[in-house]
């Protein structure tokens, strides 16, 4: 039987492996990295503050920053004043933004039926069952 610390050893190690080979390929094939393409599907519903992305992305507001500008220098995004609070931006994503997102999901997905090829599909719906298990707490 293996130990709590055993399964978060493996656990974590696998999500390293597969965010670093996700950043990777995004940044290959699209030139944006894995922090800057979880921010372009935040803004994808509708504009957010800076420090908004940051606490639903649980990083830093400065982390968010250097990355928004990033994708601003790239067109992907736009930012304006806060009517309401000038001290305080609005991130929008740009039609530009928005095409990354369309051609980073379907990069990704071949990526992630590879990674997940050698699942069958009972242990593929048993392992997103346990994930949601796991992610309640």
């Amino acid at each position: 039987m293996h130990t709590a610390n055993d399964v978060a050893a493996r656990l974590y190690q696998t999500v390293s492996l597969l965010s670093r080979e996700t950043d990777q390929i995004l940044q290959e094939q699209l030139g944006i990295g894995l922090s800057q393409y979880k921010i372009l599907t935040v803004l994808q519903k509708s504009p957010r503050m800076q420090q908004t992305i940051a606490k639903k992305l649980g990083q830093t507001e400065a982390s968010v920053s250097r990355q928004i500008k990033l994708l601003r220098r790239q067109g992907m995004l736009t930012v304006n004043k806060n009517p309401q609070n000038r001290r305080k931006h609005i991130v929008n994503l740009t039609n530009s933004g928005s095409q990354v997102i369309v051609t980073a999901e379907k990069t990704l997905s071949m990526y992630h039926r590879t990674f997940f090829a050698n699942l069958d599909t009972a242990e593929g719906q048993k392992l997103y069952k346990l994930l949601n298990i796991l992610q309640k707490h």
